[in-house]
């Protein structure tokens, strides 16, 4: 069997392979007789010949290629013609996978491939040769497309689940695991990890270690687990302090692909620097402070008092007010017919230009 897993998930992807791995039976053995081969530091005859060997004791042979298409596929775009020693080992490749042993179960896992590149629909080399041979066209190479058509590769895709599909998978994993678990913290917790699948399922184990055996509830996921919307925040907040926009504009559109609107964005940039503005005023007041205590005086949780003190160094008290005056004005800009995406644009934009000169 040769499989293609194309475009995974990456945790996706990791449990897939554990199935196949299991799949061989006694763990011992199935290590014995189980290769891993890294994109950049293998070529098509290792591949190839790593499939090929006989199992050892045992009736199949597992070969995990992780990132080798993906490589391959650049270093035949960066050719400058189907002659070059890129395309002559996707040649080996594409044609010697046909002819691998049946003992043989490849996995190839790649993030992505092009499917506009010759790697995936396929190539005529130019024929190498001299005097009545030279010039030849050779014979078409199938591509990768063409082997998954004749059902050579078989073809796998799973990619992360949306933003709407989410807390369905948690549901289903959760099940999995057999840990019951309330709508509320189900939802809870799509927001606060949001699409990373592995700290998904490793959240899911330490709420039902700390739940043993009952629902796990909203307040378990409010107390246990971190908002990573708030993390990412303050990664926005990092760069506008370090007047960085490149940084800033980067965790604006990271926050965008999780599915964060322009005024949920507002409203979270507006209350780290209103706990900025109280960080700033109790340090002033009370010099050598550490976190834990101006996090009991203000009631806010450390980890947002400790980025807050970091920040805070960077602004005056004066201009962090400014800051306010200027959201205020974005929220109302947005609400009353300013496209809220855009305004957040200009709002970022500005904080990074020009908080220096106001400080």
């Amino acid at each position: 069997m040769i499989l293609l897993l194309l475009d995974c998930d990456e945790y996706l992807a990791a449990q897939r392979v554990a199935a196949l791995k299991q799949g061989m039976g006694d763990p011992e053995m199935a290590s014995l007789n189980t290769t891993v081969l890294a994109g950049p530091q293998t070529d098509a005859g290792d591949l190839l010949g790593q499939a090929n060997m006989m199992p050892f004791l045992s009736e199949r042979r597992l070969v995990i290629v992780e990132g080798y298409l993906a490589y391959l596929d650049k270093r035949m775009a960066a050719s400058k013609s189907t002659d070059s020693a890129a395309f002559g080992e996707a040649a080996r490749l594409l044609e010697g996978l046909p002819l691998l042993s049946e003992s043989a179960d490849l996995v190839l896992v790649d993030d992505k491939v092009d499917k506009r590149r010759p790697l995936w629909r396929g190539f005529t080399p130019e024929a190498a040769g001299a005097g009545k041979d030279a010039g030849k066209v050779a014979a078409k190479v199938a591509g990768l497309a063409d082997l998954v058509k004749a059902e050579v590769i078989t073809l796998e895709s799973a990619g992360t689940p949306d933003a709407r599909a989410l807390p369905g998978w948690i549901q289903t994993r959760a099940k999995a695991k057999r840990v019951e678990i309330q709508p509320q913290a189900v939802q809870l917790l799509a927001a606060y990890v949001g699409p990373n699948l592995r700290q998904l399922d490793n959240e899911l184990d330490k709420l039902a270690a700390y739940a043993r055996g009952r629902a796990v509830n909203g307040d378990d996921v409010n107390l246990l687990v971190s908002d990573a919307s708030e993390a990412m925040i303050w990664s926005l907040t990092d760069a506008l302090s370090q007047r960085n926009g490149r940084g800033a504009m980067r965790a604006l559109g990271q926050l965008r692909r999780n599915e964060a609107n322009a005024f949920y964005l507002l409203t979270m940039i507006a209350r780290q620097y209103r706990i900025m503005l109280k960080v700033k005023d109790a340090m002033q007041r009370g010099p050598g402070r550490n976190e834990t205590d101006i996090a009991k005086e203000l009631g806010e949780k450390p980890f947002p008092v400790k980025k807050a003190m970091q920040q805070a160094t960077q602004y005056s008290q004066p201009y962090l007010v400014a800051v306010m005056d200027r959201l205020l004005a974005a929220d109302y800009a947005m609400k009353t017919g300013t496209d809220p995406d855009t305004e957040m644009d200009v709002l970022v934009a500005e904080l990074c230009a020009v908080h220096r000169a106001r400080r």
